[in-house]
């Protein structure tokens, strides 16, 4: 018998949950769900003790997302239930949502519904409530349904399964393009379009300036130019994406894999709703893992290239691009992948990649580059490669020649980090809490109160989540302490640093330091950069 909670001796106290699925007129918005949620806890006496949001997601993804965590927290006495708008924000499946609502209740745990008042304590509650669910999951395949059939059409047409824009086309010749940093983007554009006979036809053509962009890339990038470069000389034009984000050498990079400007439509064979209507595909697999996921079949909307040579071309690149990313190399740089930048706004800051710059006078420079400067949320220059390896190569001599101040200073910061609280409790409580919801789940199953087919996924859940628990702990555990190497290994390093090849320098260093720092300043100016040892290292900030 499940342990049920005395609560009749105390204010009830309930989770609030607000799922809400991608943005539509009809929808129920989270603000009227929480003030009916809070209403009706005010009517019946009870309190909110905390408020779960889902915003743009489906119904059928929150059993498994969310309800683990919920119970955990009941069972955890932080709350008496879970309070929903209505029935069906559990999710439209019947069979997963009639499961975890008896975890629920089996772990001592209430739900109620803010709008459909049953007494779920009796029979005839219970059973309305099924009934409930049951008009929701027929409405949600409904509705897949119908979206099947949508894309099917579309299919048919010659047109993407979605209606927005993609870069370098639009809609027609007459009505006005939107600006790409207006504050809703082209979706303000909606309304306007509605009303225009061309527009409705849902073939877009070439955009006048960003057509010719997406062109030139595919043509110079298919030439052997690299996407960084192009993607650098269309934001030098001033272009943006439609959003008003920054065209950086990825999102060129996955703009030109849709296939789009080559006249082409991106379909995934395994997609149920375009699975009757595939015709052959006219592009055959070329060996690249990400772009072989898909078949290439025509599309209505014109190309902005030239001849198929090019659209090729790309892929023939696109493929060899992938393959030498598959085989691992030696670094090329001792400081590869130590690097960061702490001047662009990010907390955690951003890794930087080596790269290089001429100056006014010709000259070449050696530079480390933060990814930020090319979205535009970095503003600092390029740091210099060659002050950042005088720099750390100071750092090894400064130990080499410690006194033993230095260490014991270190190892004073390696004693206070080994007083802090680890999560490996956290983690044992969850584990714990897991192998109790498994021992529940079979005494479930036993009393046959779920089938074997929701036995199963329910188990196969509760497993896989153990084992990646168990998994995080171990590794943990195993995990050595922090150890400061001796000043021998420090006056060996040194001695040896200028015969030792970049791979194995980068080696040795990954063994002392855990980050070199940037922050904006002159170029020459080595203030500039910080070298944090393995010992200072931060402790993780904690997942909410």
């Amino acid at each position: 018998m499940p342990i049920i909670r005395s609560i009749t001796d105390r204010v009830l106290r309930l989770i609030l949950y607000i799922r809400v699925s991608t943005a539509r007129e009809d929808m129920i918005s989270p603000e009227l769900q929480e003030h009916t949620g809070r209403k009706h806890a005010a009517s019946i006496g009870a309190v909110i003790v905390d408020v779960v949001k889902d915003l743009d997601v489906s119904g059928g993804d929150f059993a498994k997302r969310k309800i683990g965590h919920i119970i955990h927290r009941i069972a955890n006495d932080e709350a008496d239930g879970v309070l929903v708008y209505r029935w069906d924000r559990f999710g439209r499946n019947i069979e997963l949502s009639l499961t975890n609502l008896r975890m629920l209740e089996g772990m001592g745990g209430i739900a109620q519904s803010a709008t459909e008042h049953f007494d779920t304590t009796t029979a005839a509650g219970r059973f309305a409530r099924t009934n409930m669910l049951g008009v929701a999951e027929l409405q949600r395949e409904q509705i897949g349904e119908n979206w099947q059939s949508t894309h099917a059409q579309r299919l048919r047409r010659g047109l993407p399964f979605h209606g927005s824009p993609r870069f370098g086309y639009w809609y027609c010749d007459v009505c006005p393009m939107p600006e790409p940093r207006s504050p809703r983007g082209i979706r303000r554009e909606r309304r306007r379009r509605q009303v225009c006979e061309k527009c409705k036809e849902g073939i877009q053509i070439p955009r006048p300036i960003y057509g010719e962009a997406l062109g030139y890339s595919f043509r110079e990038y298919s030439d052997g130019k690299p996407m960084a470069k192009v993607a650098h000389e269309i934001r030098l034009e001033g272009l943006t994406t439609y959003a008003g984000h920054a065209i950086t050498d990825a999102r060129l990079m996955n703009i030109m894999d849709t296939g789009f400007g080559a006249g082409y439509l991106r379909v995934r064979p395994t997609s149920r709703s375009w699975a009757e209507e595939l015709p052959p595909s006219e592009v055959e697999s070329i060996g690249n893992r990400k772009l072989d996921d898909f078949v290439y079949v025509p599309g209505a909307q014109p190309s902005v290239i030239e001849n198929e040579d090019v659209w090729g071309a790309y892929l023939e690149r696109r493929r060899a691009k992938d393959r030498r990313a598959g085989n691992k190399s030696k670094a090329k740089y001792p400081n590869s992948g130590l690097v960061y930048c702490i001047d662009c706004g990010d907390k955690k800051g951003r890794l930087m990649r080596a790269g290089s710059s001429r100056g006014a006078a010709g000259g070449k420079y050696l530079t480390w580059r933060c990814s930020g400067i090319d979205e535009g949320t970095c503003n600092h220059s390029n740091a210099n490669r060659a002050a950042t390896d005088e720099v750390v190569f100071d750092w090894l001599k400064k130990w080499a020649k410690d006194d033993g101040t230095a260490r014991i200073a270190a190892q004073e910061v390696i004693e206070a980090h080994r007083g802090r609280p680890t999560p490996t409790a956290e983690w044992e409580s969850e584990i714990s809490h897991l192998k109790r919801l498994k021992k529940n789940l079979i005494r479930m199953r036993a009393a046959e109160e779920i089938d074997q087919a929701d036995f199963i996924e329910q188990r196969d859940e509760i497993n896989d989540d153990l084992k990646a628990l168990e998994s995080k702990l171990k590794k943990t555990k195993n995990q050595k302490s922090v150890v400061i190497p001796d000043r021998d290994v420090f006056q060996g390093l040194v001695e040896e640093w200028p015969h030792l090849d970049d791979d194995t320098k980068r080696m040795a260093l990954r063994k002392v330091i855990w980050r070199i720092t940037v922050k904006r300043g002159d170029w020459d100016d080595t203030s500039r950069y910080a070298v944090i040892p393995l010992w200072e290292q931060p402790e993780p900030e904690k997942e909410p």
